[in-house]
């Protein structure tokens, strides 16, 4: 029930309704608990109906009418069309996208609260080892820019299996080079006799993708930022910014102290590379630089870091950070 509740809530967007007759599938107390738990909320009554298949009515949908003791979603050219409801039908539940992600994580014993990071995507906890799990169901949200960046701040870190209704091949490879694994989420729902649905965190851990990035916590994929400073050229999680020649080198210097260990550039540091007195200005406009390029500005903040008084870091580990000549 979680996966098929999981899929029409990726499938309808935002606002998800579903019906009493949808819902007559499912064993009664797996919706009598989603109900309980405020995952479905029960709505308005259904006042229309599908039209009859290959329709050539013109309406948009048919009436539902009380004839004698029943209750008929009406075909208005043949009363043999007509389909006979019962008030379990024309009930109708909305889905909070929140919760259910909530109760797919409580379902495979995830540790952590459920994070909202962006719409349609949840930080909904940890695998027993540590690594993060995040579960989508806006795929198109995933193609935005920064998209990566801000599921990376908001795992602090850690190793991240995404978890999605579908999976887009190409979009999982580049995923996957930022060193997110994407997983199909039929792949990783487990269901009992009882046709009940549970997260099977043994399934994510056994998949070869994750076995392989999660490994010693290492990775073989490409580091998350790449700089060149021959071709003055800066990658963030496969995302190219165009920088000017001020803020190239502001970035590149704090890049540097970070991959070398360093806790960041100093303001006098900063001076002798840009030659600018004001070192606020130049931070600012290389933020500005990163938002006008894709970047929240929560994200440009996160990155480029100040130190008050003192200077400005790039927030990422020194092992994210790929410079060459």
């Amino acid at each position: 029930m979680l996966t098929w509740l999981w899929k029409r809530l990726s499938d309808s967007g935002a606002v998800t309704t579903v019906s009493g007759r949808a819902l007559g599938r499912f064993p009664e107390r797996s919706v009598e608990r989603l109900l309980r738990a405020r995952v479905l909320i029960e709505t308005r009554k259904a006042d229309t109906w599908s039209l009859c298949p290959q329709c050539d009515c013109g309406l948009d949908a048919r009436p539902i009418r009380r004839v004698g003791d029943e209750i008929r979603a009406c075909c208005p050219h043949d009363a043999a069309e007509d389909v006979v409801l019962t008030e379990h039908d024309l009930k109708r539940f909305s889905v909070d996208g929140e919760g259910l992600a909530g109760e797919i994580a409580a379902s495979g014993g995830l540790v952590g609260s459920v994070v909202r990071i962006d719409d349609g995507l949840w930080l909904i906890g940890k695998v027993p080892a540590g690594h993060s799990v995040v579960l989508c169901s806006n795929r198109d949200r995933l193609e935005a820019p920064g998209m990566i960046l801000a599921i990376k701040a908001a795992v602090s870190g850690t190793r991240v299996a995404l978890i999605v209704p579908a999976i887009n091949p190409t979009h999982a490879l580049r995923w996957r080079e930022a060193g997110i694994t994407v997983l199909d989420l039929g792949e990783v729902m487990i269901r009992d006799q009882s046709a009940t649905d549970r997260l099977g965190v043994e399934r994510i851990l056994a998949n070869p993708q994750v076995e392989e990035v999660f490994s010693d916590g290492v990775t073989s994929n490409v580091a998350r930022l790449l700089i060149s400073r021959s071709r003055r050229s800066v990658q963030l999680d496969g995302r190219d910014f165009v920088l000017s020649l001020t803020e190239f080198d502001c970035f590149l210097g704090a890049a540097e102290k970070v991959a070398a260990g360093l806790v960041m550039l100093t303001y006098q540091e900063l001076y002798a590379l840009t030659n600018r007195a004001t070192h606020r200005d130049v931070i600012n406009e290389l933020r500005d630089k990163l938002q006008k390029q894709g970047l929240s500005r929560d994200q440009a903040f996160d990155l480029v870091k100040t130190v008050h008084g003192r200077g400005l870091t790039i927030n990422l580990p020194g092992q994210d950070i790929d410079i060459r000549d």
